[in-house]
């Protein structure tokens, strides 16, 4: 519930105070209005690159961005009707507020548009899910794009640093709501992809395979068994790994041989999971003692490279 508030706070409420505060607060000068344009408009953007948009859902910065222009043209015609404010510390307040605004979306945006390029190393693998709509939660180069970069150089994560470049996938609708409600429950099953089928990625043969785990109401956490029901193929010369798979779901054992496209498991909500998705993330090499203590690799489906905010609508074959 913590967490929620935060995202709420700073996805919603903090965007919208500003979007209200630059609509109706009267500017001090010209180029403070328009420096606070920029700085808003930065901000709404960066939003919608680097924001959990779960929920509210993926659209929801789009309309921040509408809102912040109507708010620049409601804004100047207040400065044009009433001239700029008079105050002294009104103009410095206000330079004040936008530059450093818009020095913190200068100063993370290069590395977010950075991460979002496709990495010269990345391997291609097949899309590992049945037909239907998806949305990035985590995927990308940078920590603001993807929560499990910061496995890649902390020694004290040494034993995950497979996953450093992991992508996450939850299911959404049309609307792009990924729940039977607005702000989901506790049933796993009350999300959209709990259940959906997994697919094999590639060709390859099962070198670990876990099953039994339960599905845990949203949103528990299994902090001691992480990764939950989970799979790894060996494809030859890499290690795809997939994990918080739904408890006695799995279609596979650890020797059996897999081709692409094949049904493996499916979806649900084991180890370390706030709500049902789906993590996959490709590695070279592994430990018996640490399965996830490979080299990561970033990886592509189907040519895609896969980030964060990104929706994947994959259709049914015809």
């Amino acid at each position: 519930m913590l967490l929620f508030l935060a995202v709420l706070a700073v996805q919603i409420l903090l965007p919208v105070a500003l979007i209200t505060g630059h609509a109706f607060v009267r500017p001090a000068s010209a180029p403070g209005l328009w420096l606070r344009s920029v700085s808003l408009l930065g901000l709404c953007g960066l939003l919608a690159l680097v924001g959990f948009w779960a929920f509210p859902p993926w659209w929801t910065p789009y309309v921040l961005v509408v809102l912040a222009a109507l708010a620049t043209w409601h804004a100047s015609r207040r400065l044009q009707h009433h001239g700029p404010h008079p105050g002294r510390w009104r103009r410095r307040s206000e330079y004040a507020l936008s530059t450093t605004l818009l020095a913190l979306v200068l100063l993370a945006l290069p590395g977010v548009i950075s991460g979002r390029q496709v990495p010269p190393d990345a391997v291609d693998i097949a899309f590992p899910l049945e037909p239907g709509r998806y949305l990035v939660i985590n995927g990308g180069h940078h920590p603001l794009l993807n929560a499990h970069f910061m496995t890649l150089d902390d020694p004290a994560l040494a034993d995950y640093r497979g996953q450093s470049f992991a992508v996450d996938l939850i299911g959404i609708d049309r609307i792009g709501w990924r729940a039977t409600t607005p702000l989901g429950t506790e049933d796993p099953a009350d999300y959209l992809i709990f259940g959906q089928r997994v697919l094999a990625p590639c060709d390859g043969t099962v070198i670990h395979a876990v099953g039994d785990r339960p599905d845990l109401p949203v949103p528990e956490l299994d902090t001691v068994d992480r990764g939950g029901n989970e799979l790894m193929i060996d494809c030859g010369a890499v290690h795809v790994y997939l994990a918080h798979l739904r408890q006695g779901s799995l279609r596979v054992d650890v020797g059996d041989t897999v081709t692409t496209g094949a049904t493996l498991a499916e979806v649900g909500n084991s180890g370390h999971s706030g709500e049902p998705h789906l993590h996959i993330h490709v590695q070279r090499g592994t430990d018996p003692e640490a399965p996830l203590r490979g080299e990561p690799l970033p990886v592509t489906f189907d040519g895609v490279f896969p980030v964060k905010n990104a929706r994947l609508v994959r259709a049914a074959p015809e």
